[in-house]
């Protein structure tokens, strides 16, 4: 009997587990001035192995503002948390596509983002991003950064002072992030190379990521259910 009620549990466990609630992430435009930097670089140097023929690449970094991020965990009954965060951008971009009218759109050739801690001078990881893949699309002084798990790659990974939070629970794909870019400074023009020419925006930040239990956790919840089943019937 309390084999089979194992079983059950362990069943139940792993059900436990594929359920899936969603966390969200954001940030707004700190208005400290631009924030983010594309540059074209024609002579990339140390990001040699990220460019192409032409010998060039793009690149777009983040200013070292610190951010209100906040994370929305609400859908899983775990509320919402404000960091005081900075954040670090490296990101590499192709060369334009096909233009479709005035919208202007380069792939991410990949790169990362870092959401860090800043606490009385310690700084402690929130969130990682690893991209393989995504667009940044601009249409005159306005534009956006974009990747996803499902088409892109896209991989986001909890830090240190985002796992607490999570109460040992983990991130799990669908992952989503879109930067919105704002006031760019310069509208960009494909250049000699095929590159977007080199301007500064600024930006505000979105994202997603779903939410499951961790394998543990959901095991041993399943096995609790079990025992308390099998008291009851032997009461």
């Amino acid at each position: 009997m309390f084999k089979r009620a194992l079983c059950v549990a362990l069943v139940a466990g792993g059900v436990s587990a594929s359920s899936q609630a969603s966390v969200f992430f954001s940030f707004a435009d700190p208005a400290t001035g631009p924030e983010i930097t594309y540059t074209f670089v024609d002579s990339p140097g140390a990001e040699a192995n990220q460019s192409n023929e032409s010998g060039g690449t793009g690149f777009v970094s983040f200013s070292n503002a610190t951010l209100s991020f906040i994370v929305d965990g609400t859908e899983e009954g775990l509320g919402v948390q404000t960091y005081d965060a900075t954040l670090s951008m490296s990101l590499f971009i192709g060369q334009v596509l096909p233009p479709s009218g005035d919208i202007l759109t380069a792939p991410i050739a990949g790169g990362t983002i870092s959401f860090d801690l800043v606490n009385s001078g310690v700084s402690q990881n929130i969130l990682t991003g690893v991209l393989t893949g995504g667009s940044l699309i601009t249409l005159g002084s306005s534009g956006a950064l974009l990747s996803t798990s499902t088409t892109d790659g896209l991989t986001l990974a909890a830090g240190t002072a985002l796992s607490s939070f999570l109460n040992g629970q983990s991130l799990a794909p669908i992952f989503d992030i879109a930067f919105t870019m704002t006031n760019i400074s310069e509208p960009p023009v494909i250049n000699q190379f095929g590159f977007l020419s080199s301007f500064t925006a600024s930006s505000a930040f979105s994202g997603n990521a779903e939410l499951v239990p961790s394998p543990g956790s959901a095991a041993l919840a399943g096995i609790s259910l079990s025992l308390l089943l099998i008291r009851r019937k032997r009461s």
